[in-house]
């Protein structure tokens, strides 16, 4: 169901002859569905027998309030089958989604969860900093009891998301420290270049405890956050170890490249995307040579085996430079993306 009035939404209807034991996703996408009328549609869902459901799709809606999040786990609890729920470009908070934190909500089979665009935490504005405290101390009590709840989760989506400092801090601990299997968190364009504290905060729950600690196989997505070298700076000093960051859109220039790598060896990075970030050869020679002096001198050998550097102003030259760098085994490179370098000669290639 898209583009329907609230008026519209009849699922007797739109289920017509078709057995609910068949249905495997709901999608209902910009109809102006508010939280009455989203209670009002669970409702009529948990009469109907669910067992193949597994995904509920209610983005780009007006769905907010405690009441959204008692709705959603009367849902997830009468079809736990459910793994992908997707509520972004909602009114939702995080603290909207408490009733999922209680054990048998049925939120432990999701595995996919997108929260985009919704207005997820605001900053405490108290009077003292021991209220301030206390009332973050409860916040990450519930917080990880939420976490908790979906041991299952694989993807994470925040792009675009409003929140504040503490509640994203404390829900990616959360999740990086109960969460084994998680393989993706997604935070674009959520303004953390002028956060820098808070990169530091979330960089840091992902230092391993020991260097007997396997890499966590996690893709860190903080691109378009205006990060600049300060940003990657903080990043490249924090001793995270992961096996894929995205970094593409964020004002990085040979000075960033540079700091990347020296963290490269010891980061766990096997696929690392830099795409339009406009550093020129410049920065492919901070990335690629550890002497500026010596175009033999490169990097110690890394295990990437992905590299985007589409949109960054390169040219010939380094195209040469990555040539000869894999030449000395730099890194066994699979997959280099070159796209959109209009500097270059058409039809330029890179061996790998």
């Amino acid at each position: 169901m898209v583009d329907l009035s609230p008026e519209e939404l009849d699922i007797a209807q739109a289920l017509g002859d078709r057995a609910s034991e068949s249905i495997e996703c709901v999608r209902i996408n910009r109809c102006r569905m508010n939280c009455e009328t989203f209670q009002l549609l669970v409702d009529a869902l948990c009469k109907y027998e669910l067992p193949c459901l597994h995904t509920v799709d209610i983005s780009q809606n007006r769905v907010g309030g405690a009441q959204a999040g008692a709705a959603l786990a009367k849902l997830l609890t009468h079809a736990p089958t459910i793994r992908f729920l997707s509520l972004g470009w909602n009114q939702l908070s995080l603290v909207d989604l408490k009733a999922l934190a209680v054990t048998g909500s049925g939120a432990c089979s999701i595995q996919c969860l997108d929260l985009r665009a919704n207005p997820l935490g605001t900053s405490h504005k108290l009077s003292s900093k021991k209220a301030k405290k206390h009332v973050e101390s409860e916040d990450n009590i519930w917080v990880s009891a939420l976490v908790a709840a979906m041991p299952n989760l694989t993807h994470v989506q925040m792009a675009q998301a409003t929140i504040d400092d503490s509640s994203l801090v404390c829900l990616l601990h959360a999740l990086t420290a109960n969460v084994s299997c998680l393989e993706y968190i997604g935070l674009e364009w959520l303004g953390l270049g002028s956060r820098l504290a808070t990169v530091r905060s979330i960089m840091s729950g992902l230092v391993p405890a020991d260097l007997a600690t396997p890499v966590r196989s996690l893709h860190l997505n903080l691109a378009a956050n205006n990060l600049g070298d300060g940003g990657v700076k903080i990043i490249a000093e924090s001793g995270a170890m992961l096996t894929s960051l995205t970094l593409a859109c964020n004002f990085i220039t040979e000075r960033g490249t540079g700091m990347l790598a020296k963290w490269l060896p010891s980061s766990g990075l096997l696929a690392l995307e830099l795409s339009d970030n406009y550093f020129g050869d410049q920065g492919i020679t901070s990335l690629l040579v550890t002497d500026g002096r010596r175009q033999s001198a490169y990097s110690p050998y890394n295990q990437l085996t992905s590299l985007g550097l589409n949109s960054c102003c390169l040219t010939d030259t380094s195209l040469r430079m990555l040539t000869d760098a894999l030449t000395y085994n730099w890194a066994p490179l699979a997959s280099l993306r070159i796209l959109r370098n209009n500097r270059m000669s058409p039809g330029a290639k890179v061996a790998l």
